[in-house]
């Protein structure tokens, strides 16, 4: 008995029965009883009894870990039928090509040279090169890695202890004077990170089948000979990913976070007078700063009192005002207003005469009315620490200060004291000066910060760009290729394994034509019947989403990669290929067909190609098969005009 094994690609599911009773589906070429495997059971005999065929199933997601899950299922499926010494081929579309090269190196690994299997042939298959990370430590899983560092802490600490030592000693490492010692302490110390290095290299060169250079020698020189490729020119999956490690993808513009951080302009100024309303250490060190340098003045003894007894004054002469007005609801009387108005005239005079004595009396006063405010309580006495009110802490006192800053000490600087006249000419300038100035002054700043933040959005923009399109396109291209293994990247795909030399040449411009003829009329249909529902898809109930459009309206035979096993003359050319291997034969039905002899031109042609080398038949035809040809070639000749 001889026995084919059928392997199919990426995506593709066991076809689903109709429970209604409809019409059957059409099964995919790799599902027993389709029409590619009634192909080959009416085209190929086995030489020594009945030909089987089988499908091999798996779970086909684009996922490397499980392609060599399958090829290591494969594997054993094939050490099976050695052990049967049964004949057999393998034939694998799409990835299921990579199942069947993942599975040879598994045999390969094993020292299995498999003498029964005759042929392996891939259709369509792009082969994902791999390449290993370059340092251990980024190769391993991640309890691994969390391992490894454990195990060289300890000589870690040891390390960093010498240094130390060293740094701060007069003891030096070499010349005599390190302790022979503490050479055998390092020594111990970083035994436990030699050992895990060496057994994670071990296993790591024992996981990584595809980098062992005598598994990828030995499965090279065990089957190479026997491989068969068929290729289209223009398959989508092959030229695709040959493609995808060179594109650079732009998903994001360097400019595409400027407008958002910008935005923070609007809210900045809010923003820092809340930090700083919240910060004691700042409101602290402000209220300092302004008292040391703003206030700095010589207060001394004499002109404290002086100012003192004159703030008294002041206070007496307002809470008897008060006290009248509260009192009574009438009129204060001529002689009440007299008296007050003569205490205010003792007060004034009193106040030119400090100014007399005291050159700098404004500033005194400045800085004796902020102490008073911020730095003592209010029966007179210090606040704790010498510092504002709160220690930074209580909000009243740190909201009072930062307000007095942008209208007393902005008024102030302006120049408000400089003005002659009335002290409620002062006090009305005081007042327009922060309610005109100040709103300028912060939309200033404001501006400042926008175009501040506007250039470092500019900058953040294009670096944060650069390293989202980076890694964006990385991610791509590991999920176009499937790549979810550990300490591997992609570094490309091919249309040959990566452990073979050579490439074998795509398709004859005959079969080729057939195939994309095939294709080209399948999307034709679709985009025919995609027209004509065009107008459904926005009615629909329940409505389209993309997914179920796209199987609704088309069926993936647009594709060629899709479409090799629905054209006949490429069934018949893989029929070819598994006859002209030992243990197998054509069928007489076969060798009467016309295509016969196009088919194993076609294999000719792919076989004695410049470039590959050329494997003779694994048989030799028989005198049937030779009579067989004659008897089609004459009638052939006969039928032409």
């Amino acid at each position: 008995m001889a026995t084919i094994i059928t392997v199919h690609g990426t995506f593709a599911k066991p076809t689903e029965t109709n429970a209604d009773g409809g019409s059957a589906p059409e099964l995919q070429w790799w599902e027993a009883q389709s029409t590619f495997e009634n192909d080959l059971r009416e085209l190929v005999e086995g030489r020594d009894g009945r030909l089987d065929v089988k499908p091999f199933i798996w779970p086909g997601d684009n996922s490397e870990v499980e392609r060599r899950e399958a090829g290591a299922r494969l594997a054993k499926m094939m050490r099976e039928l050695e052990a049967r010494s049964e004949p057999y081929c393998i034939i694998g579309h799409s990835h299921g090509g990579s199942v069947v090269s993942s599975a040879l190196l598994e045999c390969a690994a094993r020292r299995k040279t498999l003498p029964n299997l005759k042929r392996w042939i891939t259709v369509g298959t792009p082969f994902i090169n791999l390449r290993k990370e370059l340092w251990l430590l980024t190769r391993l899983s991640l309890v691994r890695k969390v391992i490894f560092v454990a195990s060289m802490m300890l000589l870690l600490m040891l390390l960093i202890y010498q240094v130390a030592t060293i740094l701060t000693s007069d003891r030096m490492l070499f010349g005599g004077l390190f302790p022979r010692v503490q050479y055998w302490t390092i020594a111990f110390m970083s035994t436990p990170a030699i050992t895990i290095y060496f057994l994670f290299k071990y296993l790591d060169g024992r996981a990584m089948l595809d980098h062992r250079r005598r598994v990828t020698r030995r499965a090279r020189e065990n089957f190479g000979a026997r491989w068969r490729a068929f290729a289209h020119p223009d398959d989508e999956a092959i030229q695709g990913l040959a493609l995808l490690p060179d594109a650079r993808l732009t998903f994001f513009d360097k400019s595409f976070a400027v407008s958002t951080i910008t935005l923070v302009s609007v809210i900045a100024l809010p923003l820092i007078y809340l930090a700083v309303l919240f910060s004691p250490p700042t409101i602290v060190g402000l209220s300092n700063w302004l008292y040391t340098h703003v206030y700095e003045v010589n207060l001394t003894p004499e002109a404290e009192a002086d100012m003192k007894a004159l703030r008294d004054e002041l206070a007496a002469i307002r809470k008897s005002r008060d006290r009248e007005t509260s009192a009574t609801a009438t009129p204060q009387s001529d002689q009440s207003q007299q008296e007050r108005a003569a205490l205010w005239r003792q007060f004034r005079e009193k106040r030119k005469a400090l100014e007399a004595k005291y050159p700098n009396f404004s500033e005194i006063e400045r800085a004796t009315r902020f102490r008073q405010r911020f730095l003592e309580t209010k029966d007179g006495q210090p606040c704790e620490g010498g510092v504002i009110c709160g220690g930074g802490h209580d909000l009243t006192y740190n909201s009072g200060l930062l307000l007095h800053l942008v209208t007393d000490e902005l008024s102030w600087f302006l120049g408000a004291n400089n003005i002659s006249g009335a002290s409620s000419q002062r006090l009305l300038w005081s007042l327009a000066i922060p309610m005109v100035v100040t709103p300028l002054i912060f939309g200033v700043i404001a501006l400042v910060l926008m175009a501040t933040i506007q250039a470092l959005a500019s900058v953040i923009s294009g670096v944060s760009s650069r390293f989202l399109n980076s890694i964006t396109n990385s991610e791509v291209k590991r999920a176009g290729f499937g790549n979810d293994t550990e300490g591997e990247v992609v570094a490309g795909s091919a249309d040959r394994p990566p452990w073979l030399d050579r490439s074998q040449p795509r398709l004859p411009a005959s079969v080729a034509d057939l195939v994309t003829d095939y294709s080209n009329a399948a999307a034709s249909q679709s985009i025919a019947k995609f027209r004509q529902a065009i107008g459904q898809i926005r009615f629909a109930v329940p409505p389209h989403s993309a997914d179920t459009a796209i199987s609704t309206y088309f069926t993936w035979k647009e594709l060629v990669h899709a479409s090799y096993f629905d054209v006949p003359e490429f069934r018949k050319l893989v029929a070819q290929a598994v006859c002209r291997a030992d243990g197998f034969a054509p069928s007489e039905r076969f060798v009467a067909d016309p295509d016969f002899v196009r088919t194993e031109q076609w294999l000719a042609a792919i076989e004695q190609s410049p470039g590959t080398t050329q494997v003779p038949s694994d048989r030799d035809p028989t005198e049937k098969d030779a009579k067989a040809v004659a008897a089609v070639v004459t009638s052939t000749v006969k039928a032409q005009p």
